[in-house]
C-alpha cells in the first residue's frame, strides 16, 4: 500500500497534460528570447559584411534595399529580445511565438532572396563566398531555434527552399550538386532540431518525475521525523530553505511556512548563532562548504531556542540539479545539547585535547605517574614512546594552520586506532605525541608494535584535496629497572626521539646512554654559540666539482668547520642545526657567506662556489641586501655563487620570497641531496632553481643503479635544470656519468676537501 502513491504519481508523468505542455512551451520560448539578441547581433554583422564585400554597389534598387530590410529585421529582433529579458515587455505565449516565427521566417526569406538575385551576377569567387555564408547562416539559425521544434523547422524550410530555387535556376552542373548537398544539409538540420527539442522535452519530463519522487520522499520523511530524534533539512543552491521539519520548527518556536525561502544565514541569525560562542566559526565552515560545493559532517552549531542555548549537529551534501550551477543541499541534523554539555565538561576538566579528542599532556602525565607507581609495586613493566611528525612544519608553513589542524585530527584518529586499549596515546602539544605501553614483554615487542604506528602514518593524509605525506619518527625507552621516575622516562624517550629525527625520517630508535652524551654535546654547542662565534674560528674547506668533458674544476662546494675551544673541530652539518634552533641562522650564515665571498675573490673568475643555506636563513628579512653587499664588497659576480638547499628542508612562503630575491640578483639556487626528501616536483618548477645535486645514494652501486640514476637525470633535465652527480668516486662511475650526458660531478675523482691554498695550487695548473 505504501508504494501506491509513488506509482500513481509516476504514471501521471508518462504523458504531459495541457498545463504542462503550456509550461514547457513557455520555457522554450523564454530560452529562444534569451538567445535572440545574440542571434540578431550576429545577423547584423553578416548583413554589414555582405553589404561591404559581396553586394555590388550598382546592383539596382532591390539590392540597395536589401541591407535596410535585413537591418530592420535584426534591430527589431534585438530590441524585442532585450526588452523581454528585462521585463519591459510582458511575454504572451501566443504573440511571442508568432513574433519569433515571423522574425526567423523573414530572415530566411531575405537571405534566400538575396541568393536568388546575386548568384547570376557574381563570379566564381563570389559564388563561393555566398554559398559559404548561406550555409553558415542556415546552420547558426538552426542552432539558435533548435530549442523550439516548429520554429526551427520554419527557419530551415524558409531558408533552404528558396535557396534551392536559386540553385535550380543557375546553369552548370556544380549548382545541381549544390542543390543535392542543400537537400541533405537541410534534412540533417531538421533531424537535429527534432532530436534537440525532443531532448529538452525529455529533460522536462525528468523534472516532473523527480518532483513526484520528492513528493513521495516528503511523505516518508514526514513520517520518519515524527518518530525520530534526528531531522532532515533541504536548501537550494543559494542556501534558502526548501523544507524544515514541523517538529524542529516547533522546537525552535518558528512557523515552518515562514521559513521556506529564507536563507540559512537569516534563520540562524534569528536564532542568535552569530552571537553565541562557536557559532560564527561554525557558520563560516558551512558557508565555505556551500561555496566549494563540498559535503560537511558533524558541524556543531549553537542556537538559542526558547531562551535556552541548544546545540545542533549538522551534516549535508550537495546534489546536482539539471543546470550546471543548480544543486540542492540535503542533510540531517540532531539536537546534541546533552552530549555537548558533557563534552565541554570533560574539556573544562583539562583531560582531553580539544583538537584531536585525545588525552592531553596533563592527562597523560597523570596516567604515566600512575603506571610508574604500579610498576614499582611489582606490576608489569611499562615503556614510553615519543612520536613526532616528520613533515608537519612544511604543511603548516605552506598550506596554513587550518589544514595543519585537520592533519593533526587525522593523525590522532590513526594513533588511537592502532593503540586500542593496550596503549594510551596522547597529544602533548604541536605535532608531538606520546604512547604509553602499560604492559611490556621485552624491547623487541615494543619496537614491533611501534612499527604499526610508523606504517599507518606513512599512508598519505587527504585534506581539502591535498594528498600529504606526513610520516613520523619515534624514540622510546624501556627502563631496565623499576626505579625510574616519570620525569626520567620522559627525558630518555625525548632524547631517543631527537636521535631518531637526526637519523632520518620514519626512524624508530631506543634510548641509549650515548644519546645523553650527544645531548650534553649539543647543550655545550648551544651555550658556546650563544656566547658568540668568531669568524677566525671558522675554517673553510673546498670540495671540487669537475666538468665531465674537460675534467677541469668548474666549481667548488664550501664546507665550513668550527674550531670550538671546548669540543674541537665541529662540522657545519652539526653546529648549523643548533644555530637554527637558537635563532641565530641569519647572523652565523651571513658570517659564513662573507668568508666564502672572500675566498671566491681569490679564485679565477670562472669558478663557482656552492654554499649551503637553511630554510631559516632564507627567511631572514635582510638576506637579499646582505648578499648584494657582500658580493659588491668582495667584487664577486653573482653568477659565480650558488646557494644550495637540502630537499628535505621545509620551505615557507617567506623562504620562497627570499629565494626569489637572491635569484633576482643573479645568484643560482641548487637543490641538494635530491631524492632523499619529500619535496614535490612542482617546487622544482615553481621556484627559481637552476641545478639539482643528485644524492650519492643513486651512484653508489655501479652499474646496478645506473638505470635509476639515468631516470633521475632525465627527470631533472626535463624540468630545465642541470644535474650535478654526487658520489662519483671511480673512473667507471665517471664514464657512466658521461654516458648519461651529465656535465658536472663531485666525488673522489674530483678531489677531497682541501684548503684554499691547496685549491689555488690546483687551479693554477688547470688554468695554465
Amino acid at each position: 500500500m505504501g508504494f501506491e502513491p509513488r506509482s500513481a504519481l509516476l504514471a501521471e508523468q508518462r504523458a504531459l497534460t495541457a498545463a504542462q505542455r503550456r509550461d514547457l512551451r513557455n520555457r522554450q520560448i523564454t530560452v529562444s528570447f534569451t538567445m535572440l539578441p545574440w542571434a540578431a547581433a550576429v545577423h547584423l554583422l553578416v548583413v554589414l559584411g555582405l553589404s561591404m564585400y559581396v553586394i555590388p554597389e550598382d546592383g539596382g534598387l532591390l539590392l540597395r534595399a536589401w541591407p535596410i530590410a535585413a537591418g530592420v529585421v535584426g534591430i527589431v529582433g534585438a530590441y524585442v529580445g532585450v526588452a523581454v529579458r528585462r521585463g519591459a515587455i510582458v511575454q504572451s505565449e501566443h504573440l511571442a511565438y508568432i513574433f519569433l516565427a515571423f522574425e526567423f521566417a523573414a530572415a530566411g526569406v531575405l537571405y534566400s532572396a538575396l541568393a536568388i538575385v546575386l548568384y547570376p551576377i557574381l563570379d566564381d569567387a563570389g559564388d563561393l563566398v555566398m554559398t559559404g555564408t548561406m550555409a553558415a547562416i542556415i546552420g547558426a539559425g538552426a542552432l539558435t531555434t533548435a530549442v523550439l521544434r516548429s520554429l526551427g523547422v520554419i527557419w530551415i524550410l524558409s531558408s533552404t527552399v528558396i535557396l534551392g530555387i536559386a540553385f535550380w535556376q543557375q546553369p552548370g552542373p556544380e549548382f545541381g550538386r549544390l542543390l543535392i548537398s542543400l537537400l541533405v544539409y537541410g534534412t540533417a538540420l531538421i533531424a537535429g532540431t527534432i532530436v534537440v527539442s525532443g531532448h529538452i522535452e525529455g529533460r522536462y519530463k525528468a523534472e516532473l518525475s523527480a518532483a513526484a519522487e520528492r513528493t513521495v520522499a516528503q511523505m516518508l520523511l514526514d513520517d520518519f521525523e515524527g518518530n525520530a530524534a534526528d531531522f532532515v533539512w533541504e536548501t537550494d543552491s543559494k542556501g534558502r530553505f526548501l523544507r524544515i521539519p514541523s517538529r524542529l520548527a516547533f522546537d525552535a518556536g518558528i512557523d515552518p511556512a515562514a521559513v521556506r525561502g529564507v536563507s540559512w544565514q537569516q534563520l540562524f541569525a534569528e536564532l542568535g548563532s552569530y552571537e553565541l560562542p562557536g557559532g560564527r566559526d561554525a557558520l563560516l565552515e558551512l558557508e565555505k562548504a556551500r561555496s566549494a560545493k563540498d559535503a560537511f559532517v558533524d558541524v556543531m552549531l549553537p542556537v538559542r531556542v526558547r531562551d535556552a542555548i541548544r546545540w545542533w549537529k549538522l551534516s549535508g551534501r550537495p546534489t546536482p540539479g539539471l543546470a550546471p550551477d543548480d544543486f540542492v543541499w540535503r542533510g540531517v541534523g540532531s539536537d546534541v545539547t546533552d552530549v555537548k554539555i558533557q563534552s565541554d565538561e570533560i574539556v573544562r576538566m583539562g583531560l582531553i585535547d580539544a583538537l584531536t579528542g585525545m588525552p592531553n599532556r596533563h592527562n597523560f602525565w597523570l596516567e604515566l605517574e600512575r603506571s610508574v607507581r604500579n610498576s614499582e609495586q611489582g606490576k608489569p613493566r611499562i615503556a614510553l614512546a615519543m612520536l613526532d611528525l616528520d613533515n608537519f612544519k612544511s604543511v603548516n608553513d605552506t598550506l596554513g594552520h587550518s589544514i595543519g589542524d585537520e592533519v593533526l585530527k587525522e593523525v590522532g584518529a590513526r594513533l588511537v586506532e592502532v593503540g586500542g586499549a593496550a596503549h594510551l596515546c596522547a597529544r602533548l602539544g604541536g605535532d608531538e605525541f606520546a604512547i604509553l605501553f602499560r604492559t611490556v614483554d621485552d624491547h623487541d615487542s615494543v619496537h614491533t608494535d611501534l612499527l604499526s604506528y610508523v606504517d599507518i602514518l606513512r599512508e598519505p593524509v587527504l585534506v581539502s584535496g591535498n594528498r600529504l605525506d606526513i610520516g613520523c619518527s619515534i624514540g622510546f625507552h624501556v627502563p631496565a629497572d623499576r626505579g625510574q621516575t616519570a620525569d626520567a622516562l620522559l627525558v630518555a624517550a625525548d632524547l631517543a626521539l631527537y636521535a631518531a629525527k637526526e637519523s632520518g625520517r620514519g626512524t624508530i630508535l631506543q634510548y641509549q646512554h650515548s644519546m645523553q652524551l650527544t645531548a650534553t654535546r649539543r647543550a655545550h654547542l648551544l651555550e658556546d654559540i650563544g656566547n658568540g662565534v668568531s669568524p677566525d674560528d671558522i675554517e673553510l674547506r673546498f670540495l671540487p666539482q669537475l666538468d665531465v668533458a674537460s675534467r677541469s674544476i668548474v666549481a667548488v662546494e664550501v664546507k665550513a668547520t668550527w674550531n670550538n675551544a671546548r669540543l674541537g673541530m665541529v662540522p657545519a652539518t652539526e653546529f648549523m642545526v643548533v644555530v637554527d634552533d637558537a635563532g641565530l641562522s641569519s647572523t652565523v650564515g651571513s658570517m659564513l657567506f662573507e668568508k666564502a665571498c672572500s675566498a671566491a675573490s681569490k679564485m679565477p673568475g670562472d669558478i663557482r662556489l656552492a654554499i649551503s643555506v637553511s630554510g631559516r636563513e632564507l627567511e631572514s628579512d635582510g638576506l637579499v641586501d646582505h648578499v648584494a653587499d657582500a658580493l659588491d664588497r668582495w667584487g664577486v659576480l653573482a653568477r659565480r655563487i650558488e646557494l644550495q638547499l637540502t630537499e628535505s628542508s621545509a620551505i615557507s612562503d617567506r623562504a620562497k620570497a627570499g629565494m626569489r630575491g637572491v635569484a633576482g640578483l643573479g645568484v643560482s639556487l641548487t637543490v641538494d641531496e635530491f631524492g632523499t626528501g619529500f619535496s614535490s616536483l612542482a617546487s622544482l618548477s615553481d621556484l627559481p632553481f637552476t641545478r639539482v645535486r643528485v644524492d650519492r645514494s643513486f651512484s653508489g652501486t655501479v652499474p646496478g643503479q645506473w638505470p635509476i640514476l639515468a631516470a633521475v637525470v632525465t627527470l631533472v633535465e626535463s624540468l630545465g635544470l642541470e644535474a650535478v652527480m654526487l658520489g662519483v668516486d671511480s673512473e667507471e662511475q665517471l664514464a657512466g656519468a658521461a654516458d648519461m650526458k651529465v656535465r658536472t660531478v663531485q666525488g673522489r675523482v674530483a678531489g677531497e676537501a682541501m684548503t684554499l691554498e691547496n685549491l689555488m695550487r690546483i687551479l693554477s695548473v688547470h688554468h695554465e
